[in-house]
């Protein structure tokens, strides 16, 4: 174990442990940040880490805290991220996930291991366009149908009309 294993938790230190012993080589990447784990995972990779950290018999991080984008313009080959957060209710830890993607990859729906992944992958696809693959009802949320655009990508105009309006009345279109 690094220095920065060194600096989580005992409970976090064993997650650590199992997540690269059962996944290895397929985890990207990992970092400590004020004690806080996050595992960098692949696209394909994501369901199959993800079931294993929720499961029981896994990690046991039974809540889906958020699911959110982010767009990072200056990396060029993989400019977009989603960032998945657990919480275990057993040992009030959080664990995150986050998968990095290419402009227009796709990456697999979490709405079946948790269902309140499913909002958290509209609004992410709405404002940074990543689309989830399997997702049930990828429609728009915050924005009106004809809204042109991702608004939260970094290269979305700040100035002049785009198309559409924002939705104030969600009531019956939701």
């Amino acid at each position: 174990m690094d220095s920065t294993v060194e600096q989580i938790s005992d409970a976090l230190k064993s997650v650590f442990g199992k997540l690269e012993e059962k996944f290895g080589a397929r985890l990207l990447g990992s970092s400590v940040f004020r004690g806080e784990l996050t595992f960098l995972v692949a696209p394909e990779d994501l369901v199959e880490v993800a079931t294993y950290c929720k499961a029981p018999e896994g990690l046991g991080f039974d809540r889906l805290e958020f699911l959110t984008g982010n767009h990072y313009p200056e990396r060029i080959e993989q400019p977009f991220e989603v960032a998945v957060q657990l919480t275990s209710m057993a040992t009030n830890d959080r664990l995150r996930l986050k998968v990095p993607l290419k402009e227009g990859q796709k990456m697999p729906t979490l709405s079946s291991l948790w269902p309140a992944a499913n909002w958290c992958e509209r609004e992410t696809w709405e404002m940074y366009g990543i689309e989830f693959e399997g997702h049930p009802n990828l429609i728009r949320l915050l924005t009106d149908a004809d809204f042109e655009g991702h608004p939260l990508r970094k290269d979305f105009p700040v100035r002049g009309l785009v198309g559409g309006r924002i939705r104030t009345d969600l009531k019956g279109k939701i």
